[in-house]
C-alpha cells in the first residue's frame, strides 16, 4: 500500500499541498511524506545489474562470457551486456545505440582462439550478427577480443575475469583509458 501512495504523495508535495497521512498499519507507521520516503521498508529504487549477479561473467571459459554478451544483446538487456566490458565508455546506452535497430539480434560464434602474453590471456572469437526477425538483412561479420590477467599471485577477482576488450561490431571504440 505504501508504494502505491508514493506517487500521490510526491505529486501533492510538488504542488505545495498537504499530503494526507498514510493509514497506520502499526505503531511505527510513517506519518509524513519525509517519513514515508525514509522508511527502510519502502521498496528501493532499482539498482543497475552487477557482475556478481551473473556467474557466467566470472567463468574461466571465455566462451561463457561471449555467449552471455550475445544473449544479453539479443534480449535487449543493454546494461547486462555492458557488464561484459571493462570500459566505462561502453555502457548500456552505447550498446543500445549500436544494436537497438535490430529487431532480434542473433549472433553465431566461431571457435575461440586463446593465447597468452606477459601475464595476460587473450581470447579472440569471430562471429556473425544477423537480425533473426528480418532474414533479408545482410549479416555482419566481426570479432570480439577478450582479456584477463593470467593466474598471477595477487590478482583480484576482477582482474581474473574475462572482459571484452574490443569488438569490431562497434568499432571504432574510443577507449576510456590507455590501451593495454
Amino acid at each position: 500500500m505504501r508504494a502505491s501512495l508514493l506517487p500521490v504523495l510526491a505529486l501533492l508535495a510538488a504542488c505545495g499541498g498537504e499530503a494526507p497521512a498514510p493509514q497506520p498499519t502499526g505503531s511505527a507507521a510513517p506519518q509524513t511524506l519525509r517519513d514515508t520516503l525514509e522508511d527502510p521498508l519502502a521498496t528501493p529504487a532499482a539498482l543497475p545489474p552487477q557482475v556478481a549477479e551473473f556467474p557466467a561473467l566470472s567463468s574461466r571459459t571465455c566462451m561463457d562470457v561471449v555467449r552471455f554478451y550475445g544473449d544479453a544483446l539479443a534480449a535487449g538487456e543493454w546494461e547486462q551486456a555492458a557488464l561484459a566490458w571493462a570500459d566505462p565508455v561502453i555502457d548500456g546506452a552505447r550498446l543500445q545505440s549500436v544494436f537497438g535497430s535490430y529487431q532480434q539480434p542473433a549472433f553465431t560464434w566461431g571457435d575461440p582462439v586463446e593465447e597468452g602474453a606477459a601475464g595476460s590471456l587473450y581470447c579472440t572469437v569471430e562471429g556473425t550478427l544477423t537480425d533473426a526477425a528480418t532474414p533479408g538483412t545482410a549479416p555482419v561479420s566481426g570479432t570480439l577480443e577478450l582479456k584477463r590477467v593470467n593466474d598471477v599471485d595477487g590478482a583480484t577477482p576482477t582482474q581474473l575475469r574475462w572482459t571484452v576488450r574490443s569488438s569490431s561490431f562497434i568499432e571504432p571504440t574510443e577507449r576510456s583509458g590507455p590501451s593495454s
